[in-house]
């Protein structure tokens, strides 16, 4: 029994003519008929009545009796294929880039629910610029990513969600002089040998106002772009160093690093989630709760 016959006997059924039914299924009032002439043939049953030797669209008893069968199977078999039509692509890898310091204190974190929520998918990691991310977001080159600096323009294709208000902290190594003071104000560390992380990065800008507001402009700067040499400078004594304290959360807590108590507080940073609008929704969701668990 061919679907097209069953499909046209319902279809003149919920038209009300052969010629409608042609119509809405693109095809000719005789193809109709044939189609109607088949189904009734393979059932051995007249479907509709005739008048003056003509068919109507008046359902017969055995028309009657099949259609309300014919309608739920046909209506079954759009279901099972509409599934299949609608469900969307899984995608087998989704690009992760981040800046930096987020790769290594904050990704691994999200990488293993990642890996335990979605095993069937690949999770490349590339480590660029606040900027580039934003970028190579809008142009679908990376799916999602995190960064410091939330873009002004929107686009179509490109959600961006601020997860997080970081707060930044003065460290320093336990053996370090401003250890032994209470509060200290930004004046204080004049004539200091201050280790920054890339001028160019978001947190640096941030605090360098900070300082120059406060008057602090007598100071030995050091740029290292290497967030775990940087931290080991300071440990060994060589330099303080202004950074978010996520980032040094571990060495706070084995007693590595100390913070310095400070008069006037610091400014926070913001951490912004970008995702582009083709990542599957329960997997933006994932992240975000994961981030809100770290933060």
């Amino acid at each position: 029994m061919e679907l097209k016959n069953i499909e046209a006997f319902l279809m003149v059924i919920e038209k009300g003519s052969f010629s409608a039914a042609a119509d809405a299924l693109y095809i000719t009032q005789p193809s109709i008929s044939v189609r109607i002439q088949q189904l009734e043939k393979e059932l051995n049953s007249i479907l509709f009545k005739r008048e003056n030797g003509r068919k109507t669209t008046e359902l017969t008893y055995s028309g009657r009796e099949v259609y309300p069968y014919f309608h739920e199977a046909f209506q079954l078999i759009e279901k099972g294929k509409n599934i299949l039509v609608d469900k969307p692509v899984t995608p087998t890898q989704i690009k992760i880039s981040c800046t930096h310091h987020m790769g290594v204190e904050i990704m691994p974190e999200i990488l293993k629910i990642l890996y335990e929520c979605f095993p069937g998918i690949e999770f490349p990691i590339e480590i660029r610029s606040t900027e580039q991310i934003t970028e190579d977001i809008k142009t679908g080159e990376i799916d999602i990513g995190f960064a410091n600096l939330d873009p002004k323009e929107n686009h179509p294709d490109l959600s961006v969600i601020k997860i997080a208000e970081v707060q930044n902290i003065l460290v320093c190594a336990p053996d370090h002089p401003l250890t032994k003071l209470d509060k200290i104000l930004p004046s204080d560390l004049e004539n200091q040998r201050i280790i920054v992380y890339n001028r160019e990065f978001v947190t640096s800008k941030i605090l360098g106002e900070f300082l120059e507001k406060n008057h602090l402009r007598e100071y030995k700067e050091v740029e290292i772009s290497n967030v775990g040499w940087l931290k080991m400078m300071v440990r060994k004594g060589l330099g303080i160093a202004f950074l978010q304290e996520i980032i040094v959360k571990e060495e706070l807590k084995n007693g590595k690093l100390k913070k310095v108590s400070l008069r006037k507080s610091l400014p926070s940073t913001s951490i912004y989630f970008f995702s582009h609008s083709k990542v599957p929704q329960n997997i933006i969701e994932s992240i975000i709760q994961t981030s809100n668990r770290i933060f």
